[in-house]
């Protein structure tokens, strides 16, 4: 029986793999050209996995197993092995999103009308913000009854954190990756072995005129929800100089650009790879209070000033005794005189509004809460906060598993409402 299920392997002609990465651009030359650096670490991870797969498959045909792409984009090689390839593996990176040829690949291969599967490796760490698609960046497994080869979770720990590269860098860590590299070719094996060949006379890939799957249309989207005064409903006393007439003109921080705080999170937003949508906190309280469904990860910003209105305090009580982890929070303490001596009297409103977020989390969320006063503050706040609301948002959202994901129909794969 091994015999014959060994001679079987033996006689397949497709690809097993088909390895996909975004090789750094020579200075000055063009990424979608021919000026590409070659890459030792991608081009021996590749070897180390040819190795492993035929070790598994018991294919003695090692250069014919997988394809790197490197020195051929989008010559006839490539189409041809794009085509006829039963895993299509891409090694995440984030150049890897912002290649519109590996882009447009993805898409290509995930519309074939012959089914593959991704085996997505992460090769160095990208944050959610900067993936247009849902990626599941765990260490792929099979998920047949298969058993999976034996990984340390030491090794799954520090793949996650620094991914494939990382651990080719670690001292002494090359146990770990060789145990990482055997799983990966495991799971390419399990999938091949259980996809067909190309028929006979398939039609082929002419070119890669299609869309490109991480283009910015397909960014996280975000909302960013502006809980503050306008400036015909200001407390008493209050000057009116920070307002507009709506509560997204606010503008707390003066530094002469005359842009209200919500655009200027925005614009934040879109360069973390983010597609943000500015509401007022009355727009998205039904999503805050679950009264509607949410489809996206959330920023709130606040002006504390508001919690002199009873009615606004009584609504953000509400707002914090649920449980929302995809929501982030940040406090903005406008830098005029006025505000920063009713410091104080503000820090007390707070509290009283949101005594579960400014006594739980993590030590930068409750500050965030606490208060922000100055751009550059609340930029690396944004900042440090913004992917952590996505991936809390993905918890809600179970990502297929990589090695089971189809890739036979949606361009754009499990499309994250994320980022």
């Amino acid at each position: 029986m091994h015999d014959s299920r060994s001679a079987r392997r033996v006689r397949r002609k497709a690809p097993y793999f088909f390895l996909s990465y975004a090789p750094a651009p020579v200075p000055g030359g063009d990424s979608e050209a021919e000026d590409l650096e070659p890459d030792k670490d991608v081009e021996e991870f590749h070897a180390d996995l040819l190795r492993a797969v035929a070790g598994l498959s018991g294919s003695l045909t090692l250069p014919s197993l997988g394809y790197l792409d490197a020195t051929d984009r989008g010559g006839p090689a490539m189409a041809r092995a794009l085509q006829s390839s039963h895993c299509f593996v891409p090694l995440i990176t984030r150049r890897y999103f912002i290649d519109g040829y590996c882009g447009r690949q993805w898409t290509a291969f995930v519309n074939r009308a012959r089914r593959g599967t991704l085996v997505p490796v992460l090769w160095t760490p990208v944050p959610t913000t900067a993936r247009p698609l849902s990626v599941d960046l765990g260490l792929p497994s099979p998920d047949r009854a298969t058993t999976p080869t034996h990984v340390d979770p030491e090794a799954l720990s520090r793949y996650a954190k620094g991914g494939l590269y990382g651990l080719r860098q670690y001292p002494g860590g090359s146990d770990y990756y060789d145990q990482c590299v055997r799983r990966i070719a495991q799971c390419v094996v399990e999938a091949a072995l259980g996809s067909p060949e190309p028929a006979p006379g398939e039609a082929e890939f002419a070119d890669l005129d299609v869309p490109d799957a991480f283009d910015t249309s397909f960014w996280h989207p975000l909302g960013i929800a502006v809980l503050a005064p306008d400036i015909h409903h200001l407390p008493p006393g209050r000057s009116d100089t920070k307002y507009g007439r709506e509560p997204r003109d606010w503008q707390p921080f003066s530094d002469g650009l005359s842009i209200p705080l919500a655009e200027r999170t925005a614009e934040l937003a879109r360069n973390l790879g983010f597609a943000p949508e500015i509401r007022t906190y009355d727009e998205a309280e039904d999503v805050f209070l679950g009264r509607r469904e949410t489809t996206s990860p959330w920023i709130l910003v606040i002006d504390p000033w508001i919690l002199h209105d009873r009615g606004a305090l009584d609504r953000l009580r509400a707002f914090d005794a649920r449980d929302l982890p995809w929501v982030t929070v940040l406090t903005a303490l406008a830098d005029d005189p006025q505000t920063r001596r009713a410091r104080e009297e503000l820090q007390e409103l707070l509290e009283s509004a949101l005594p579960r977020r400014l006594s739980s989390g993590r030590f930068i969320q409750r500050g965030a809460v606490a208060g922000l006063d100055n751009f550059e503050a609340f930029n690396r706040r944004f900042i440090e906060l913004a992917d952590s609301a996505a991936q809390q948002y993905l918890t809600r959202v179970p990502l297929t598993s990589s090695t089971s994901h189809s890739a036979s129909a949606d361009p754009q794969g499990d499309q994250e409402a994320q980022p």
